[in-house]
């Protein structure tokens, strides 16, 4: 049975944000009524929406006296307030999606991307060419991710108190994940003149080897992804270079050089049978959307599925004991009955204990937002700790803000038993590991369900359990590039063989246009998935094992490009200097300065023509304009927005039914670092490591009965000991298994080297 039979959700959402939430509870078993709001339902006109309209019903008539969850997008749906609902029906779980909080803005992730600094943070695609259209809609994607993950934690504590809440998210907030430590590091650069770590900004650079693009002997692309020094060494043996390694890293742009014209030798088909064949070596096609949709890491662990004609992704993850149910049509939902209880301002999660073994960034960015709603979470972290401190600093401390973390060899049967006694206690439990690994580790489903058998146990790797790819080793580039994202990014890449000084160029656009978001997508998904399995835990009182991987994930995050059906209209390009898809949906150079234009229904341009006809005799425009280019009408703008800066066409719009903002102003990290205050609703003073206190990102759901308290980064190791007397060991022991190298602690947190 699905983890969500029986549960009534009322959706008064319009657009890709509801849709695709309420389309994941819909396809886990909630019975889902859809509510058409006139005013905005050309939203739901895109082609995806033939996806994330599934598993539900329409109507106009709706009740919410007896429904479990509504979720409401505004501006639209302003009739449906809390208050009066609440009154009548004190245990539902209200979910409120805006765009920018209080910002009257509508819900378009082209907008809030210009305003908040992402679509700037891809100027170095093009170099000082402005900023660049930000194609991967990861807003919109995390935006959904947390409305299913805020509604589910809802329901958990709903389930020990009785009574529901109200939840609020936005774009914005969507948009915390992707601000990987940046905004962190330009308040450290403030405090510290010796602060040398990491560049805060993006810059236009030549891709590191680890992460190079390189075209084959047929003009196809693949993308490397070898990010540890082991992978990149066996990547460079494979190919015939593994004497080259000696040159590093001094001749670095001569061994470049080398590893572009061998690449050159063989057909793509040809490097990729070898790389699977050898297991060792993180690489993957750039592929069209058409092309992810059949290749078969994405078929084969059940991410792709074909209802009535369309061919569209599958559920958002596996669980194995309850799983998705997904069709056409909508569930039966008699709802969730509840017992009145004690309400209480304890975060949803309070009480919920998860045990995350896992690097890097995605899944322990995921765990983060299970500790923000309130979960205690207990980073296991390898002697060394994770080596994403090394790699990224300021990423690292962003994905364990508020954990613990203990350091511990679980190579040595003493740390296994360690990790053994943390999870008989644990609710939940996560690695990244893949296939293989967790068994040599002790940390495998089998042997830790017969120590805890409600155990929820969550496996997130790069390519799946099953298919070509199930153990092989991924990094964010290599689903980047694998999902269509990145090559749309760049404005996709040329297929003539080209010599080394365009195979340089080349390389560098599409390394820059595949940039981090993979991990926070894969991330997003992790926490919604857990909370699913728990959700299910609920209902059942059983444990499982879930299986998420970064493929399916960033499907998700390309959702409108991630459906195909006969008659589907071609995906509009971004142009070649990648200012957007159409003429009313783009970025415009202003008077020195630049502004994004974000119209998606026909009332808005009828609405701007009055507002400039004093200004300009607009061409008729169709409906076609909304999804290909008009050279009249691109041409017409250009002339139209050069008259003025962009603060003052900003300021020109303001208050009226168009949205027309700044899109130059500042970087995503500048953006969040201006929220550094104390009124701030966005960030939030905590300790920090290295200075006294820093503002950390507030968390992506805010819950009006509980403000969960907020911590700061760990050290690697740093609750080692209080851990282990937590456990019941004694200082002499503990001390023991220090000098054993079963136990290790950052002694040198102060070495800012």
């Amino acid at each position: 049975m699905a983890p969500l039979t029986g549960l009534k959700v009322l959706d008064l959402s319009s657009g890709p944000a509801g849709g695709l939430a309420t389309m994941i509870l819909a396809d886990f078993g909630a019975n889902v009524r859809r509510v058409i709001d006139t005013e905005y339902d050309s939203l739901n006109d895109m082609p995806s929406a033939r996806m994330w309209l599934r598993g539900k019903v329409t109507t106009n008539d709706f009740d919410t006296s007896d429904v479990d969850v509504i979720l409401v997008s505004l501006p639209n749906s302003h009739h449906c307030k809390y208050e009066a609902i609440a009154a009548e029906n004190p245990s539902v779980v209200y979910c409120e999606v805006t765009s920018m909080g209080n910002e009257a803005l509508p819900m378009y992730e082209g907008v809030v991307s210009a305003k908040a600094g992402r679509m700037k943070q891809m100027d170095a695609i093009l170099g000082n060419k402005g900023p660049c259209y930000s194609a991967v809609q990861v807003a919109t994607h995390a935006t959904a991710m947390n409305v299913v993950s805020g509604i589910l934690a809802a329901l958990h504590k709903r389930r020990r108190t009785g009574y529901g809440d109200k939840l609020t998210t936005s774009l914005l907030q969507g948009l915390m994940p992707y601000d990987m430590g940046m905004s962190m590091q330009l308040q450290i650069r403030e405090q510290r003149s010796d602060w040398t770590r990491s560049r805060p900004h993006p810059k236009r650079r030549m891709p590191t080897l680890l992460y190079q693009p390189v075209q084959c002997a047929d003009g196809k692309w693949l993308q490397l992804g070898n990010l540890l020094d082991h992978l990149f060494e066996n990547f460079m043996r494979i190919i015939g270079l593994e004497d080259q390694l000696a040159l590093l890293p001094e001749a670095t742009e001569t061994v470049r050089n080398q590893i572009l014209e061998t690449m050159q030798t063989k057909t793509r088909d040809q490097w990729m049978d070898i790389f699977v064949k050898d297991g060792s070596v993180a690489a993957h096609p750039y592929l069209y959307p058409e092309e992810t949709l059949v290749d078969p890491d994405m078929t084969m662990n059940g991410h792709i599925t074909e209802l009535s004609g369309v061919t569209q992704l599958g559920p958002l993850a596996k669980l194995t004991k309850t799983p998705a149910e997904i069709t056409l049509s909508s569930k039966e939902g008699t709802g969730w009955k509840v017992s009145p209880g004690k309400n209480s301002s304890d975060a949803p999660l309070n009480g919920v204990t998860v045990i995350e073994i896992a690097t890097i960034i995605a899944t322990p960015l995921g765990a983060s937002f299970l500790r923000d709603m309130g979960a205690r979470v207990i980073k296991v972290e390898a002697v060394g700790g994770d080596p994403l401190r090394e790699i990224h600093y300021d990423g690292a401390l962003r994905c364990n803000q508020g954990k613990e973390s203990i350091s511990i060899n679980l190579k040595s049967p003493e740390g296994q038993a360690v990790v053994h006694q943390l999870i008989r206690k644990a609710d939940i439990v996560m690695h990244n590991f893949r296939p293989g690994v967790p068994e040599r580790l002790g940390i495998n489903y089998d042997q830790l369900t017969k120590l805890n058998p409600s155990l929820i146990y969550l496996s997130a790797n790069g390519y799946g359990t099953a298919g070509p790819g199930a153990k092989r080793p991924s990094t964010h580039p290599i689903p980047g590039a694998a999902m269509g994202g990145a090559g749309y990014q760049a404005g996709g890449a040329p297929e003539e063989l080209l010599s080394i000084d365009e195979l340089r160029d080349t390389s560098q656009r599409l390394f820059l246009a595949n940039e981090v978001n993979p991990d926070p997508n894969t991330a997003v998904v992790v926490c919604a998935s857990t909370l699913l399995g728990l959700t299910a835990r609920d209902q059942t009182g059983e444990g499982q094992q879930i299986f998420i991987d970064m493929f399916g994930a960033n499907a998700y995050a390309n959702f409108d490009a991630m459906v195909d059906f006969e008659g589907k209209p071609m995906r509009p390009t971004l142009g070649k200097d990648l200012k957007g898809p159409h003429p009313l949906y783009r970025l415009y150079k202003a008077n020195e300065s630049w502004v994004f234009l974000g119209i998606k229904r026909t009332r808005e341009w009828e609405a701007f023509c009055q507002l400039t006809e004093e200004e300009i005799n607009w061409p008729e425009v169709s409906d076609h304009a909304f999804w290909e280019d008009n050279g009249e009408l691109t041409t017409a703008l250009t002339e139209f927005f050069a008259k003025k800066t962009a603060e003052e066409w900003e300021d020109f719009f303001k208050g009226t039914a168009i949205a027309c903002v700044q899109a130059d102003k500042q970087y995503l990290s500048e953006f969040f670092r201006d929220q550094c205050n104390e009124a701030s609703q966005w960030m939030t003073r905590v300790p920090h490591p290295d200075i006294e206190t820093y503002y950390r990102h507030r968390p992506m759901v805010s819950f009006s009965s509980a403000d969960p308290e907020l911590g700061g980064p760990p050290t690697a190791g740093e609750h080692t000991n209080a851990l282990m007397h937590e456990l019941g060991y004694k200082d002499e022991q503990i001390t023991e298994y220090y000098s054993m190298g079963v136990l290790w602690q950052d002694e040198q947190r102060d070495d800012l080297s």
